[in-house]
């Protein structure tokens, strides 16, 4: 009777870790504000990107055929075509203006193939500031479904980015899926755009990641939704000089049952 309520208990166990398993979703994930390729080759930059084998990357201040005057070396190249061939990753891409006879924007790669995408144009109040953008995209990651952002917000007016902050919320408020965003927010941590986000599980350090050479302010962030259910497993902001900004990495977990229940 004893081996039977042994190997009976040894049962629950194994099949409760499967439960587990299988109600659980771990992510890897980066932010990158390239700065238009300035200070890095692309093969340079796709080459650090990989090394960290992520599973998505949000990116931004992504040139397309461009003729910048400030990187030569970068003339008439689609940074996320060129990313996606030297990382081995699928690209997206977000215009937010014309500029220099092609385009700026954002971007993303993943190692998963997309369902779908959408660009999201965000709050514009003062015409005269730059265009901004969120690029979302849902994932099929293996039997799971993701949505990941990327976003770049405006870096002119604090008022605007608490608009454009409030608007990203209000968008996915009510999805089914869980969703992560990563960006440039050009905002600091305790700003009222950045408090904007509470309702958000925060994924990323409070590492100082900009400028790169000599960091002294943090406007590069990782945040999922929803706020319950997710729980970092490592986080780095990436010392490099491949751009001003620092890179994050952060490996995320998500419980999925957690994320329902009432607290």
């Amino acid at each position: 009777m004893y081996s039977m309520k042994k190997y009976l208990l040894l049962f629950l166990c194994l099949t409760l870790g499967v439960a587990y398993a299988q109600d659980t979703l771990r992510v890897r994930v980066m932010t990158y504000n390239l700065r238009f390729g300035e200070l890095a080759s692309l093969e340079e930059l796709a080459h650090h990107i990989k090394s960290f084998k992520p599973d998505f990357v949000a990116l931004q201040e992504v040139d397309s055929k461009t003729d910048r005057k400030r990187t030569p070396h970068q003339k008439g190249k689609d940074f996320i075509s060129e990313l996606t061939y030297h990382t081995g990753m699928f690209g997206l891409y977000g215009k937010t203006i014309d500029y220099s006879t092609g385009y700026y924007g954002i971007g993303m790669l993943s190692k998963y193939p997309y369902i779908s995408v959408q660009k999201i144009m965000l709050p514009h109040p003062v015409k005269e500031h730059e265009r901004r953008a969120m690029l979302e995209g849902l994932f099929e990651m293996g039997n799971d479904t993701i949505v990941f952002t990327s976003t770049h917000l405006d870096v002119n007016s604090q008022e605007t980015r608490a608009e454009q902050i409030k608007f990203i919320t209000g968008h996915f408020k009510n999805y089914k899926y869980p969703v992560i965003l990563g960006g440039d927010f050009n905002a600091r941590h305790y700003s009222e755009a950045i408090r904007g986000m509470d309702s958000w599980f925060a994924a990323s350090n409070d590492d100082f990641g900009m400028p790169a050479w000599k960091p002294v302010i943090k406007i590069d962030y990782l945040f999922a939704y929803p706020q319950k259910g997710w729980r970092v497993i490592s986080t780095q902001t990436v010392q490099s000089l491949l751009s001003d900004h620092l890179p994050i990495i952060t490996e995320l977990e998500y419980v999925k049952e957690a994320s329902k229940k009432k607290y």
